[in-house]
């Protein structure tokens, strides 16, 4: 008797999607697996010398070298969600401030790094926007006041 649309006859066909079920069962941690390190690697995870900004969208790191070759890693301090500071040698003397602002709304639209300095040592400011996977350094060569940033272009990874 033939079958009609929507009618399912014998066991075979659970058998198939038995089969499939666990096919599918046997591929869901590799799956999970992927998707958890492609979801933590778009992460910003902020530590002491690692700031997190606008939403743990940013990730910054402020590597300084001294004119006599001492060199190191700022020490991150956040203010706020969207501003932080570094410390390089003494926690009661800030070097670096910075923020880094959604202006997606303005003009053509992209985030915004500002960035003041208080230090004449050579300083090496990097923004990874974590979400795109783009990043930006900013540099201030030693023996040299820290001039301002002010790239409202820094990034154009809006939503």
């Amino acid at each position: 008797m033939p079958c009609r649309l929507g009618q399912r006859r014998g066991w075979h066909g659970a058998a198939v999607r038995a089969s499939l079920l666990w096919v599918l069962v046997a591929a869901l941690p590799e799956a999970a697996s992927a998707l958890q390190d492609e979801s933590s690697a778009r992460l910003c995870v902020a530590d002491a010398t690692t700031l997190c900004l606008n939403e743990d969208r940013f990730r910054v790191v402020a590597h300084w070298e001294t004119p006599d070759g001492r060199a190191g890693t700022g020490e991150a301090v956040e203010l706020t969600g969207d501003t932080g500071y570094f410390w390089f040698f003494s926690e009661n003397n800030v070097e670096v401030v910075i923020k880094v602002l959604n202006g997606c709304a303005i003009g053509d639209g992209a985030y915004w790094v500002f960035i003041g300095g208080l230090t004449d040592v050579r300083v090496e400011v990097e923004v990874e926007d974590v979400e795109a996977g783009e990043s930006r350094t900013y540099l201030n060569e030693a023996g040299t006041l820290f001039k301002p940033v002010t790239d409202t272009e820094a990034f154009s990874t809006c939503d």
